[in-house]
């Protein structure tokens, strides 16, 4: 899987996020990403961007962001 870009200007901005990224934690709610626990492409493909786990994911698009 492939891990977030932690160069964005984002993440120079917060850098507290950066932090629990690099130690595969996500950056909204700190609990420790588990890579089995995606559900599909889309959400692994999120991770990849920002880093959120499938559970803030789901919070914040809600759980069926393709219907």
């Amino acid at each position: 899987m492939k891990m977030p870009n932690l160069i964005k200007p984002i993440f120079t901005l917060f850098q507290d996020k950066k932090n629990l990224i690099q130690e595969r934690k996500c950056p909204e709610c700190e609990s420790k990403i588990l890579l089995d626990s995606f559900k599909d492409e889309i959400s692994i493909t999120e991770y990849s961007i920002s880093g959120l786990c499938q559970t803030c994911q789901d919070e914040i698009f809600g759980d069926d962001i393709c219907g």
